[in-house]
């Protein structure tokens, strides 16, 4: 235990949010039937690229859980028809038009078997849903295509590799998954074409939009709790491990008094000279911590210490300690100066994709015609 860390039993809190960060996506697992690999599920995945570069994958549109059928949306344009159940085999009845192209039940039993493997589990036999995003990606391709938005195979592939570089999971894994709900590396491809063509048509039409002013930044950080801080205390320590054997040990405890003696003239000299813990090179400093995240030991000899003060030798943990509080740090907010700019990315990316739903469910629907020929799809089996 010679090198064991006197803050190991409590970690820090700060610690442990570092741990924090970007989505790891596990390997491609099959559970509860067929199913694709994270990242082409969840349900930001037609966002997380111009947002967070999050691994993710799902649908297209924005849809409440009490919304009703594009058809009753105020944005939709032309007549509603009866709301009629098709006939169980009527494969060519028109469900919807857009832009004067139809959209027939065998049209959308298809988008069944080739789309629905990339929604949500609980959206993929939801017709009203399969029809919403069978609608948006239409709308969206006409959009590629009056923008001349195109994407070439090479910048398909970059994107790719930096999906699996970020999720950690490799071309064949992804390849065995696709295949198991009956789609190829094609598809794969294709699709994340339509997705690098979004992220583009988004930095065309959408992105110059969005704007985070500071007075809203500084609001944030006034509100945002993430920002507080609670009191710090820098620390750093002397350890020396104690032998099992007493006569051994008797000898460490004098020399233990000695160190202590030394480390009041200079302790970071006596750390590099006499310690064996971490951070001896460093002349013992171990880093700040709050009050409470430290072994018992540990706290009770910063206890009564001012800045600068060193602690009388103190067992625990394998060993003697002896501690200097090198600083203490005050509670309060993290400057302003120093979060800025992460407040302000946190806000233009929640400022984006709220201006990219609206645009998706509104803006974009006035642009085109979009019909709703049948309101009840219940009857439509796979």
């Amino acid at each position: 235990m010679a090198n064991a860390s006197p803050l190991a039993r409590k970690p820090s809190a700060a610690r442990a949010a570092d741990t924090d960060g970007g989505v790891r996506a596990g390997a491609a697992r099959r559970a509860g039937g067929r199913r694709l690999p994270e990242h082409l599920r969840s349900a930001q995945w037609w966002l997380a690229p111009f947002l967070s570069l999050t691994v993710a994958a799902c649908s297209m549109w924005p849809l409440g859980k009490d919304e009703q059928p594009a058809s009753s949306a105020p944005a939709l344009a032309g007549p509603a028809a009866p709301s009629e159940k098709p006939p169980a085999n009527a494969v060519n009845s028109v469900v919807a038009v857009v832009d004067g192209e139809p959209i027939t039940v065998g049209d959308l039993r298809a988008y069944r078997r080739t789309g629905g493997p990339f929604l949500p589990e609980e959206l993929r036999h939801d017709n009203r849903a399969l029809l919403q995003s069978m609608i948006e990606r239409r709308l969206l391709k006409a959009e590629f295509e009056k923008n001349g938005v195109r994407v070439d195979d090479a910048t398909v592939e970059r994107y790719i590799e930096g999906i699996l570089r970020e999720s950690g999971q490799s071309r064949a894994e992804i390849e065995v998954a696709l295949s198991r709900v009956g789609l190829s590396w094609k598809d794969y491809f294709e699709r994340m074409r339509e997705e690098v063509q979004r992220v583009a048509l988004v930095n065309l039409l959408i992105r110059s939009r969005v704007n985070v002013p500071d007075e809203e930044v500084e609001e944030a950080w006034e509100n945002d709790p993430a920002f507080k801080q609670n009191e710090k205390l820098v620390v750093a320590d002397i350890f020396l491990p104690l032998p099992a054997d007493e006569a051994a040990a008797a000898a460490v405890r004098a020399q233990a008094a000695e160190v202590a003696r030394q480390a009041r003239s200079d302790f970071e000299e006596a750390a590099r000279k006499h310690s064996k813990g971490p951070g001896a090179a460093e002349g013992g400093t171990l880093g700040e911590f709050e009050r409470g995240t430290m072994a018992d030991y540990f706290e009770k000899a910063l206890t009564g210490l001012d800045e600068g003060d060193v602690s009388a030798p103190i067992e625990g943990g394998g060993g003697i300690h002896i501690v200097k509080l090198i600083d203490v740090k005050k509670s309060g907010r993290r400057p302003l100066a120093e979060v800025k700019e992460e407040i302000r990315e946190k806000l233009y990316e929640r400022r984006l994709q709220e201006r990219y739903e609206k645009w998706a469910s509104e803006d974009l629907r006035r642009e085109h015609r979009v019909e709703i020929l049948m309101t009840d799809l219940s009857g439509i089996a796979g």
